[in-house]
């Protein structure tokens, strides 16, 4: 089987049993590592994921793959969460994290800039608009975007805290 028929063959039926237990498949990749092919497998839900959640999902979709017999060789199955500071790949993935800060990389230059940061304003079906600290308001086009990930920032709601503390 191809490895884009196979990647469609997998997500789909990955997609399928986690929505049966209320997550789902942020992303599934495929790597070469050793002469074994790997499949990584990122599920997500809310409120997140724990270590028992993808020990629980690496041996459900393991026994599947050995059921369905579908990889060649010999493989890895990876599972685990997207991360803190997770990579956004669809229209619904930027939905979810309206009002986020992210870095997003594009193809091409646009305004001689490759890269944006800022706050994630709106995310239509076909754009998203990211208030960038350098450039204000800008409108990108998910066909332009190579790259975009969150951007956490682990001291934001407790900056002034100190002063408070000292005064």
């Amino acid at each position: 089987m191809e490895l884009n028929q196979l990647r469609e063959e997998l997500a789909g039926r990955f997609q399928a049993l986690l929505q049966e237990e209320a997550f789902d498949l942020w992303d599934l990749e495929f790597a070469s590592q050793a002469g074994a092919t790997v499949v990584r497998v990122f599920v997500d839900r809310q409120p997140g994921v724990t270590l028992q959640d993808c020990t629980y999902w690496n041996k459900k979709f393991g026994r599947y793959l050995e059921e369905e017999n579908l990889i060649q060789g010999r493989y890895v199955l990876e599972v685990g969460s997207p991360g803190i500071e997770r990579v956004l790949l669809r229209p619904e993935h930027y939905a979810r994290f309206v009002g986020s800060t992210l870095e997003v990389k594009l193809h091409d230059p646009r305004d001689g800039r490759r890269t944006f940061r800022g706050d994630l304003r709106a995310a239509g079906p076909d754009t998203i608009v990211l208030s960038d600290a350098d450039v204000g308001t800008v409108s990108l086009p998910y066909a332009a975007i190579r790259k975009s990930r969150l951007i956490i920032d682990p001291w934001e709601g407790m900056r002034g805290q100190e002063r408070r503390r000292k005064g």
